[in-house]
């Protein structure tokens, strides 16, 4: 039997919660655009119908270039069509309109480059809903985690 004090038993009892106490989940510090999968989501306002409303929530999979939406959408006209644009210039730099359509909820072969920028930067880039009456856009909303 060993002969230990009483301070190094009580180190050796705390050790354990010490230890425990001061890990860090890197996982939840970790950049955005390095995890597995991501969720992103907007509230989405009147763009071009003045009492349109909803909601998207997103996934993107970096790792299978893949973006899966589910479009929510109030007070307007069905939609035809979704994506994501960039803020800065308005281009289209995904397509979810299989969200709105009733087609496949989520879009393959997106660029993982792609996906990295969206993810570090959300609030650089928007959801636009369309319809026939707003082509330009219906309802749209910016992105944030």
């Amino acid at each position: 039997m060993t002969n230990r004090t009483p301070a190094v038993l009580a180190l050796s009892a705390a050790l354990p919660l010490l230890t425990s106490t001061f890990l860090v989940d890197t996982s939840a510090h970790a950049d955005p655009a390095q995890r597995a999968v991501v969720r992103l989501e907007t509230r989405l306002r009147p763009s071009g119908d003045p009492d349109g409303a909803g909601q998207a929530h997103l996934t993107f999979d970096r790792a299978r270039g893949r973006v899966c939406a589910t479009v929510e959408w109030r007070r307007i006209q069905r939609p035809d069509s979704a994506h994501i644009h960039r803020v800065s210039d308005g281009s289209i730099v995904v397509d979810l309109g299989g969200s709105v359509t009733g087609g496949p909820r989520c879009t393959t072969g997106v660029p993982s480059r792609t996906i990295a920028q969206i993810l570090r930067h959300p609030r650089q880039y928007y959801v636009n809903v369309h319809n026939p009456t707003y082509p330009a856009g219906a309802i749209q909303g910016t992105l944030h985690r």
